[in-house]
C-alpha cells in the first residue's frame, strides 16, 4: 500500500481510531479537532477530583475486533459494571427490566391491564391487517398500543426531541426499540418467563477513569506511531482541484489560518458542515435539503455532592414534561473512581436546540430550577441541598441526528454530493448522520482502514452504519454486514 498524506476531520472515537490504525501502517496522518479536548461525545471532563462524561456511555459490542482493541487500550483498568435503571412513571419509580411484583405494587393495576390489552389488540391487528408506519407514533402504537405510547414513549420522545413523535420517522423506533424486549415484559406480567428478558444486557464494560480513557489511549497510540493531532483546529474549507479531488484542508489555528496539503480526507464532522466546507456546486433544492439536516443538542448540569450516594441506579429516566431534565446519572455507579471517597455526583441531561433559551441560559438559573425538582423526585432530601459543593454545565452541539419524516432524502442528497469527491471518506455518527453507538463508530473506522485501497470502501463503511440489529440484543448472531474478518462476540460497548 502506498503511503499517503491523510487528514482526518474530527478527534472523536471514529476519527482517532482511523488515525491510529493508518498511522501504524506508516501513513502521514494529521487529526484536526475543533475543541480543545479530544474525544468528541466520548470525552471525560475533570472538575477537581471528580470526572464527568458527556452523559452515560456503556461499552458493549458484538464485534470481536472492536472488543479486543478496546480491552487492549484499557488494559487492567477495565471494569465490568452492572446496569440498574428505573423509570419514573405516575409518581413511582419502576424498575427496568420490569418485574411483575414491582410493577403491580407501584402502578395502578387498571393501567397495567389496559396496557396489556392494548398490546394484544395491536399485535392481532398488525398480523391481520398489516402495518403502514410513517412516524414514530405510528410504529409504537401499531405494535404496543395507545396506552404504553401515552404512558411513556410519546411523552419521553417529545421531551427528548422537542417535536411531536408524529413528525419523527418510524425508522427511529425501528432502530432503537427492541420488539423482543417488550414482548418479554408482557410475558413476565403474566408470571411466565425467566427473571431477565433475553434481550437485556445487565453488564457492560466501563473504563476505570471514565469513557474518555478510550479516545485518550487511541490518541496516545496515534502519536506513538508518528501521527499528529491538532486540537483547537477548526476546519474552514476543503480546497479541490479541477477533477474534484481535495488537495488541501484549510483550518484555523490560533489567530491565523493554515493550509494542509493531503492525498485523502476522512471526515467525521457533521455532514452539513462538511458539505459547506467543500463549497460544492449544487442546485438550490439540494443545498436546502442538506441545510435542513438538524441535530438535537444536549446540555448537562453536573453536580458535585458532599455525601456518599444518591441511589444505586446507573440511569433514572424522567419523562414527565414539567421536569427540566429527561435523565439523571450518578457517575460513581459506573465507576467508584469518578468521585472522591465519601462523595458523589450527578449528571442531569437536558435536551435543547443550539441557540434556544435553554441552551443560552446561565448555569446558575439552570441549577436553581433543577435543585427543587431533584428534591421533588426524592433524589435529594431538603437537608441535602446545602451539600452541593459545585455545579457546572457541559454540552453537545450535535448530540442526536434528527430523523424527521424526510430525513432519508436529505441524507441521500448529502452523501451523493460527498460521493462526487473521489478522495473523501465520511464515517461516524455526525459524518453519516446516523445515530450509531461507539462500537459502530470504531467498527466503521477499522473497516475503512482494512479496505483502504478497495473500491468497496465506502459501501463497507456505510453497511456498518446502517445495520438494523437490535441495540440491546444479546443475540450472538450479529455478523459484520460486509466483512467476515470479525466474528460476533456476546460482550458489547455502546454509548448512549
Amino acid at each position: 500500500m502506498s503511503k499517503q498524506r491523510i487528514v482526518i476531520l474530527g478527534g472523536g472515537p471514529a476519527g482517532l481510531a482511523a488515525g491510529w490504525k493508518l498511522a501504524e501502517q506508516g501513513h502521514q496522518v494529521t487529526v484536526l479537532e475543533r475543541e480543545g479536548q479530544l474525544g468528541g461525545q466520548s470525552k471525560t471532563v475533570r472538575r477537581g477530583d471528580w470526572r464527568f462524561d458527556l452523559g452515560g456511555h456503556r461499552f458493549f459490542t458484538k464485534y470481536d475486533d472492536v472488543r479486543r482493541e478496546v480491552e487492549a487500550l484499557v488494559g487492567g483498568e477495565k471494569l465490568v459494571t452492572n446496569r440498574k435503571s428505573v423509570i419514573r412513571l405516575q409518581g413511582q419509580y419502576i424498575q427496568y427490566p420490569l418485574e411483575m411484583t414491582d410493577l403491580l405494587s407501584r402502578m395502578n393495576p387498571l393501567v397495567t391491564m389496559r396496557a396489556g390489552l392494548d398490546y394484544m389488540v395491536a399485535t392481532a391487528r398488525g398480523k391481520l391487517l398489516g402495518r403502514t408506519d410513517r412516524s414514530f407514533e405510528d410504529w409504537v402504537v401499531s405494535r404496543f398500543g395507545r396506552t404504553l405510547y401515552d404512558l411513556y414513549f410519546g411523552i419521553y420522545t417529545e421531551k427528548l426531541w422537542g417535536m411531536p413523535p408524529s413528525q419523527i420517522s418510524a425508522d427511529w423506533a425501528a432502530q432503537r426499540i427492541s420488539l423482543i424486549n417488550l414482548w418479554d415484559v408482557f410475558v413476565r406480567l403474566l408470571g411466565r418467563g425467566d427473571d431477565t428478558p433475553r434481550t437485556y444486557l445487565t453488564e457492560f464494560i466501563y473504563p476505570k477513569w471514565g469513557i474518555g480513557m478510550i479516545p485518550e489511549r487511541m490518541a496516545d497510540r496515534t502519536r506513538a506511531a508518528g501521527g499528529r493531532i491538532l486540537a483547537d483546529a477548526e476546519v474552514l474549507a476543503l480546497e479541490r482541484d479541477g477533477a474534484g479531488r481535495i488537495t488541501a484542508v484549510r483550518f484555523r489555528e490560533g489567530d491565523g489560518a493554515r493550509s494542509l496539503p493531503c492525498d485523502r480526507v476522512i471526515s467525521t464532522i457533521p455532514l452539513p458542515d462538511l458539505i459547506q466546507a467543500m463549497g460544492l456546486e449544487a442546485g438550490a433544492e439540494q443545498l436546502r435539503l442538506v441545510r435542513n439536516l438538524r441535530f438535537r443538542a444536549l446540555r448537562f448540569l453536573n453536580l458535585t455532592l458532599d455525601f456518599p450516594a444518591v441511589s444505586d441506579n446507573t440511569w433514572i429516566y424522567v419523562p414527565e414534561r414539567r421536569f427540566l431534565f429527561f435523565r439523571v446519572q450518578e457517575p460513581r455507579n459506573w465507576s467508584p473512581h469518578l468521585s472522591p471517597p465519601g462523595k458523589t455526583s450527578l449528571i442531569l441531561e437536558l435536551a435543547c436546540d443550539r441557540g434556544d433559551a435553554l441552551w443560552n441560559e446561565t448555569d446558575e438559573v439552570i441549577y436553581r430550577r433543577c435543585l427543587p425538582q431533584l428534591v421533588e423526585l426524592g433524589l435529594l432530601r431538603p437537608d441535602q441541598t446545602d451539600k452541593v459543593l459545585d455545579y457546572f454545565s457541559t454540552e453537545m452541539t450535535h448530540a442526536y441526528p434528527i430523523y424527521d419524516l424526510d430525513y432519508k432524502r436529505k441524507i441521500d442528497t448529502a452523501l451523493a454530493l460527498c460521493d462526487r469527491v473521489p478522495n473523501l471518506v465520511t464515517l461516524g455518527r455526525q459524518g453519516l448522520f446516523r445515530y450509531n453507538n461507539m462500537d459502530h463508530s470504531l467498527k466503521m473506522a477499522f473497516t475503512a482502514v482494512r479496505h483502504w485501497d478497495k473500491p468497496s470502501l465506502t459501501e463497507r463503511v456505510r453497511a456498518v452504519a446502517t445495520e438494523q440489529a437490535g441495540f440491546e440484543s444479546d443475540d450472538d448472531n450479529q455478523p459484520d454486514p460486509m466483512d467476515d474478518a470479525a466474528r460476533p462476540s456476546p460482550l458489547s460497548v455502546r454509548g448512549a
